[in-house]
């Protein structure tokens, strides 16, 4: 008479789990930094896109009003720079973010953005 198993066993089951368990806890510590990428970066395109000139301190102060409503923990205004492209101007976001990840591993993002600025 055969004997067939069907399912996982124990350790295995352990072992998916502890596998799941790292993705989780490395989604979690990277994942906030991300949103903050994408909130600062939708403020760039919003101030890009109501920019009328290329004053850099009128689109720092645009920028700073718009991340007292969007909050954004590491943004600095030396991330946002104007930018000229032959006849186009281009506000262009330029940082890099070193967040601890584990002991003494940490993790590294770049971000770089541009935004069009719109001219009347």
């Amino acid at each position: 008479m055969r004997h067939s198993q069907r399912g996982i066993s124990f350790i295995g089951f352990i072992l998916i789990l502890a596998v799941g368990g790292i993705f989780i806890f490395v989604g979690l510590k990277i994942g906030p930094t991300y949103l903050e990428y994408f909130t600062i970066r939708n403020a760039i395109n919003k101030v890009a896109a109501e920019a009328t000139s290329a004053d850099i301190g009128a689109i720092r102060k645009s920028m700073d009003r718009q991340m007292t409503i969007d909050y954004a923990a590491s943004y600095k205004p030396e991330f946002i720079r104007v930018v000229r492209d032959n006849d186009n101007l281009n506000l262009v976001l330029n940082y890099e973010i070193r967040q601890p990840l584990v002991y003494n591993l940490d993790f590294v993002a770049k971000f770089n953005h541009t935004a069009p600025i719109k001219r009347p």
